[in-house]
């Protein structure tokens, strides 16, 4: 419901949100550790949760067995998934993406790897323009966490709240 406070003004003023919808495909295969253990120490996590943490990514394999041939790789990158730190890490690195600064008509909301931006004017072209601002931030953000991150969707939904009549109280 975070959401609703930023819109309800909006439908008062007959203007205009747009919505966009930023799926990271394979998020949590993607993510990198590298940024993961860096975000660990600039909020300054206690020496040995970072110490646990980076031990954690070192020297990580996987094995995979076929009719009695088996095949083990080298793992670099993941948060790992159905374990108890895969969301805090994986919240780690997303909190810089939380962290841009956006216009004051725009705002992010993140749950687990998902992440929508609202984006709030009095005309369409403004709104527009707006969160057009607002996505290049992210792309330069998914520069700087890791080219893997590069892969990702966007799905805009346009709301036109308000544009008719007014609404009642």
């Amino acid at each position: 419901m975070e959401a609703k406070p930023f819109i309800e003004p909006v439908l008062d003023r007959r203007g205009v949100v747009i919505t966009t919808r930023v799926d990271v495909k394979g998020a949590f295969n993607a993510a990198s550790w590298t940024s993961i253990l860096q975000g660990l120490k600039e909020f300054n996590f206690p020496r040995n949760l970072y110490n646990l943490s980076k031990g954690y990514f070192s020297n990580r394999t996987t094995v995979l067995t076929m009719n009695n041939v088996s095949e083990t790789r080298r793992i670099t990158k993941r948060c790992p998934q159905g374990s108890c730190c895969g969301p805090g890490f994986w919240n780690v690195l997303y909190n810089y993406l939380l962290q841009i600064e956006l216009t004051n008509h725009s705002q992010a909301i993140a749950f687990a790897e998902d992440l929508i931006v609202l984006t709030r004017a009095d005309k369409l072209w403004k709104a527009e323009n707006y969160m057009n601002i607002e996505m290049k931030k992210i792309m330069e953000w998914q520069q700087t966490v890791d080219s893997c991150l590069m892969k990702t969707n966007h799905e805009l939904c346009l709301c036109l709240v308000g544009q008719g009549r007014k609404r009642k109280k």
